[in-house]
């Protein structure tokens, strides 16, 4: 109890989400995602998809707005170099279905990688 009030007690930015088209699909990144995020996201504009983006850079505690910028999307796409802990989390928390794509391997995401993966994610809202 004593750790956990210590934790409560740190504050936190809000996260900030780039959405400049009002879309229905929201790719949430962490840690050494955001290149490969932003790169996949400008792919997907510049097509002409509406897609927003968001990189927490604090996870314990998550930023107070997380779970109201979370419901406001249809789907939350959330690219993780581990087996998904991010998504399971976000899934506990916040009782999102947060869509999880993952990758060990040692190799970081490529833009192309993710953008196919968000695209199919997009026209299937």
């Amino acid at each position: 109890r004593t750790r956990q009030a210590r934790i409560d007690g740190i504050t936190v930015p809000d996260v900030e989400v780039d959405d400049p088209d009002h879309a229905r699909t929201l790719v949430l990144g962490w840690g050494s995602t955001y290149g490969p995020v932003t790169a996949a996201v400008r792919r997907l504009r510049v097509a002409g998809l509406p897609v927003a983006q968001a990189h927490l850079r604090h996870l314990n505690p998550f930023p107070r707005n997380l779970g109201d910028v979370l419901r406001r999307y249809d789907k939350v796409v959330v690219p993780e170099m581990n087996l998904g802990q991010l998504a399971t989390l976000i899934r506990a928390k916040y009782l999102v279905d947060a869509q999880s794509y993952t990758q060990v391997n040692g190799m970081p995401f490529k833009a192309a990688q993710l953008a196919q993966v968000i695209e199919e994610a997009i026209r299937n809202v």
